[in-house]
C-alpha cells in the first residue's frame, strides 16, 4: 500500500513543528508530536479504513476520511490502493471552515 503527503500535509506538519519549537519554546514535544503524527499516517498503510468518516461526522460531501492523534486530525483520501495524506489540522481549530470555507462543498474533489 502507498502512503503519500500532499504538499499541504506537509506544510501543515511543518507548521505544527515550528509553532511548538519556535513560539512554544519547546522542541522536544515537537519531535515527540511530530514523530507520533508520521507514525499515524504509517498505520494508515495497514488498516486505511481505521479512520472515521468525514462526510458523516460534518454532513458535508466528501470522501475524506480522519484520523485523531493527540489534538490533530490527520485528514487523507484512500482510493485505489493508495493513501494520500490531505491535510493535518489541529482539531481544536474549525477544521470544518478550512476544509470546506463557506461553500460547503469539499474543494479536493
Amino acid at each position: 500500500m502507498k502512503l503519500k503527503y500532499t504538499p499541504e500535509a506537509i506544510r501543515d506538519l511543518q507548521s505544527i513543528s515550528s509553532y511548538i519549537s519556535d513560539v512554544l519554546l519547546n522542541p522536544a514535544a515537537a519531535d515527540r508530536i511530530k514523530a507520533n503524527i508520521l507514525k499515524a499516517c504509517a498505520t494508515l498503510k495497514q488498516q486505511p479504513m481505521m479512520g472515521g468518516s468525514v462526510k458523516a461526522k460534518t454532513g458535508h460531501e466528501t470522501n475524506l476520511r480522519f484520523l485523531v492523534c493527540e489534538k490533530h486530525l490527520i485528514l487523507y483520501l484512500y482510493k485505489n490502493g493508495e493513501v494520500s495524506v490531505a491535510r493535518i489540522i489541529d482539531g481544536r481549530t474549525d477544521y470544518v471552515r478550512i476544509l470546506f470555507g463557506d461553500g460547503g462543498e469539499d474543494p479536493s474533489l
